[in-house]
């Protein structure tokens, strides 16, 4: 099952939290999950994610460590 975006969800990164399958088609749920990719996913859960959309989202993360979201927009800036 995939995001809003046609993501593919890695559910081992939602280990801590309960989201039903409805809840993965929502802007909510895709912010939430792009976190927990740039914080605590891998190279590959990276690859499934179309880089303008972290982009566009970056500023509005929550939970996102400084150090990530500064590396992030240092690499987008280029």
């Amino acid at each position: 099952m995939g995001t809003l975006y046609g993501v593919a969800v890695n559910r081992r990164l939602l280990w801590d939290y309960v989201w039903s399958e409805k809840d993965y088609k929502t802007e909510k749920f895709f912010k939430w999950y792009l976190a927990r990719v740039l914080s605590n996913g891998t190279a590959k859960d990276l690859c499934n994610i179309d880089f303008k959309l972290i982009k566009k989202h970056l500023d509005d993360l929550i939970g996102v460590p400084r150090f990530i979201r500064e590396f992030w927009k240092w690499y987008l800036s280029g």
